[in-house]
């Protein structure tokens, strides 16, 4: 139950009304000759106006009689109220509907307050809906767009705030560093990519960039070992850990990615068949890849049950957690065998290298070993039609690499 009183509402007006409500312990409503409606209770007093939408609807019935909700008491004056309703007379005068024209406006708000999030908070959606799996590659995807946005200061800000110049910022951060930069830049792209399919933002502003603002590609490595630092890796002379050791060797014997391998786990490798699998998840370009495995890669697992879920290279001091210490890993390798050249990825270049120089192999099948993928190996008709895996052929490379190793560096003397 309420109680109406008309009234022309002015402070007075609303003090009685007030003491009025209290006494009678229920809703007092002011209407003011404008129309214009205080709804006063115990803990609230908000302003209100109803009207009706001119014209008739579809069954040739007047419109129904809607109540807009203008504000409280606190953030309107009753002159201020009263400006509000004057206006929405004049909309609906015009043939407009106020209340859908408010329910536009707060869809709107709502919608500009979702995109105005921080960017630390869209960081966040990026790495639980694409980014999802711990992956290396992921993990390193997500640092560098974190870092990134640190770099730039902008992890409060809203994604608006990213700019051409913002791109253009990260490559002078990083003018010492072509390889970080590059890698930021690309990372800070993607996840601005993201943006642009949440309709967050309308267009990368990456995309505007002239080629002499965009990161310059980093001097490509062609560091490789020959025999003689080969055999100085397999047999160090100062102390390494065991564990090290046969992951150094099981490196050099198999060309995989050092995360690939480092992760390895029994159900990964297969005896009958001589093969090590690894499924799409589990491998960079996210293609499956198997690999012919000889029995020197055997003899450095050492002994593993097929019904564990272990990691068998256990490279991190922390039980069944992951190698996070590489630089430790690389130092240790460089000091032990006096390789100062030392780095993991640069055996891969040495397989290939040297079975292309020594061996009768053709460079593309050589080049499947280290699942690449397809478009840098195959292109135009190849790259549509041959799909074929070539095992007979790879476990012939693998087979004369193995023996090679055991001829030219297992014997080695140091």
């Amino acid at each position: 139950m309420s109680s109406i009183i008309h009234c022309v509402i002015d402070r007075k007006a609303i003090e009685n009304a007030a003491k009025k409500q209290k006494d009678l312990s229920k809703r007092i409503t002011l209407v003011d000759p404008s129309g214009l409606r205080l709804a006063i209770n115990t803990k609230s007093a908000s302003w209100t106006y109803n009207y009706r939408k001119r014209g008739l609807d579809f069954e040739g019935k007047r419109h129904p009689q809607r109540t807009l909700k203008l504000g409280d008491l606190i953030s309107l004056t009753p002159q201020e109220a009263r400006t509000k309703v004057e206006e929405i007379k004049s909309l609906v005068r015009n043939g407009q509907d106020p209340a859908e024209i408010a329910a536009k406006i707060k869809t709107q708000q709502r919608i500009a307050e979702y995109k105005g999030r921080p960017l630390k908070v869209w960081l966040e959606e990026y790495q639980k809906n694409v980014l999802k799996d711990k992956s290396s590659y992921k993990v390193t995807e997500n640092m560098h767009a974190f870092n990134a946005l640190i770099e730039l200061q902008l992890s409060n800000s809203a994604p608006d705030h990213i700019s051409s110049k913002s791109f253009r910022d990260i490559v002078k951060i990083h003018a010492d560093r072509p390889s970080t930069g590059k890698q930021r830049f690309g990372a800070l792209s993607r996840f601005v990519d993201y943006l642009v399919d949440e309709e967050v933002m309308e267009r990368n502003p990456s995309r505007d960039l002239s080629l002499r603002h965009k990161p310059k590609a980093s001097q490509p490595r062609n560091n490789y070992f020959n025999p003689e630092q080969l055999a100085q890796l397999w047999h160090p002379t100062g102390d390494l850990k065991p564990t090290y050791l046969k992951f150094l060797r099981f490196m050099i014997v198999c060309p995989l990615r050092r995360s690939e391998a480092a992760n390895l786990t029994p159900r990964n490798i297969f005896h009958r068949e001589m093969e090590l699998r690894l499924s799409s998840t589990e491998t960079k370009n996210h293609e499956a890849f198997s690999l012919p495995l000889t029995n020197l890669a055997f003899l450095q697992f050492g002994e593993f049950s097929n019904l564990t879920s272990q990691r068998i290279f256990q490279l991190s001091s922390k039980q069944e957690a992951p190698m996070k210490s590489w630089s430790f890993f690389t130092k240790s390798i460089r000091k032990s065998t006096k390789v100062e050249t030392f780095n993991l990825h640069d055996l891969r270049r040495t397989f290939t290298s040297l079975i292309s120089e020594l061996s009768p192999f053709s460079e593309s099948l050589v080049d499947s070993l280290l699942n690449h993928k397809r478009s840098s190996t195959r292109t135009g008709v190849m790259r549509a039609y041959q799909h074929a895996k070539n095992l007979k052929q790879r476990r012939e490379i693998m087979e004369w690499w193995s023996h090679f190793l055991e001829s030219e560096i297992l014997n080695a003397t140091r």
